[in-house]
């Protein structure tokens, strides 16, 4: 009975701590520090009332290669507002990225070597992975391998984020 109750609690205390491992909607977004390739730096504190569009990836993921041409229409389709930031936070270094985006241009700002801020936020390590924050530093999206990434449920979420 004790070796029931035992491991009754065991799996107990493994599910709290697994499922406090994932955002869910409305959470605060987790702090920041990321480096992006024009040389800026960028935390929470630069985001402050913007709305921002993470997407998580790096360079030898095909997936995450093939929506580039449709991230780069929703960045034209929103150019003209300054409360909003597309942000590509990527696992590779800097001459890695910038060797690729001779060949495949991507207008979200690059940041580099930014393993450390994707396990943040993407706990599961799946790419491409998409993230939203509202204006209120709240996650308002999340696209971690859940579905198939579709560029049209992101642009309604920054459409919502964004009113």
């Amino acid at each position: 009975m004790v070796k029931k109750w035992v491991v009754i609690f065991a799996l107990f205390i493994n599910y709290n701590v697994i499922s406090q491992q994932y955002f869910k909607i409305n959470d605060d977004a987790p702090s920041f520090k990321l480096w992006i390739t024009d040389g800026t730096k960028l935390t929470n504190k630069e985001i402050n009332k913007k709305v921002v569009v993470f997407k998580f990836w790096f360079t030898s993921c095909m997936p995450c290669l093939t929506d580039i041409p449709k991230l780069n229409s929703l960045v034209k389709e929103f150019k003209n507002r300054d409360d909003i930031l597309f942000i590509a936070p990527a696992l590779d270094r800097k001459p890695t990225i910038e060797k690729l985006l001779k060949v495949h241009p991507f207008h979200f700002k690059i940041a580099y070597s930014a393993m450390d801020v994707s396990q943040k936020f993407n706990k599961q390590q799946v790419y491409p992975s998409y993230f939203i924050i509202n204006k209120k530093g709240k996650i308002a999206y999340i696209d971690s391998g859940n579905k198939k990434s579709d560029i049209s449920d992101l642009r309604k979420a920054i459409l919502k984020a964004l009113k």
